[in-house]
């Protein structure tokens, strides 16, 4: 039986797109730009994607944050975050949503 663990990642960039006949591209675009990080979780339900990549310091999520913040322009790009889970000193970084 395998062990499945509910904690959420201490550092994360969460990315929420809008799937369509336009955002192909787009998808393409984020694996490429994303292929060396750790993805976490990838889901999608009801015409929504959601990308969640795990961190282990504050400095990597906000680098590739800042990596992808060009993304924000596309219209299918709903949200795009930075985030601690276990630090509620840290404010999150919102670039869309």
């Amino acid at each position: 039986m395998e062990n499945i663990s509910f904690k959420l990642p201490d550092y994360e960039v969460i990315i929420h797109i809008k799937v369509n006949q336009f955002s192909k591209h787009l998808e393409k675009e984020i694996a490429s730009l994303t292929a060396t990080y750790d993805l976490e979780d990838s889901t999608e339900d009801q015409g929504y994607r959601d990308y969640h990549w795990e961190f282990k310091n504050w400095e990597d999520a906000v680098a590739a944050g800042e990596s992808l913040k060009h993304l924000v322009a596309n219209p299918n790009i709903i949200m795009l975050k930075v985030k601690s889970n276990c630090n509620s000193a840290i404010k999150p970084i919102l670039y869309k949503g």
